[in-house]
């Protein structure tokens, strides 16, 4: 039996990887916001939202976390649209020389 301070030291490792997913997925959202502003395009797409819960929760190997994993994308989903959202006020503001 492992104990707590392994647990929690492999628990340290498993946040510094998504740390750096985070980040990368991060610019991947930057990238998008800037295609809609440049684009016109609308910042929220439910037909791609409901595509990428539906997805994901399937690929989910351990059904018992499914109600977890579902409110951690539904939070990544709600933090991208608001980074997007403030990303195209700055470049609105600057554009019109605020």
């Amino acid at each position: 039996m492992k104990s707590l301070d392994e647990i929690r030291n492999k628990i340290d490792e498993i946040d510094a990887q998504m740390r750096a997913l985070f980040e990368s997925r991060m610019d991947c959202i930057q990238a998008v916001a800037e295609y809609k502003f440049n684009n016109h395009g609308n910042i929220f797409d439910q037909d791609r939202e409901e595509k990428m819960l539906e997805k994901n929760l399937i690929q989910l190997k351990n059904k018992n976390y499914s109600k977890e994993y579902e409110r951690f994308l539904r939070e990544i989903l709600v933090s991208s649209k608001d980074y997007q959202k403030d990303w195209i006020q700055k470049k609105e503001k600057i554009k019109r020389g605020q």
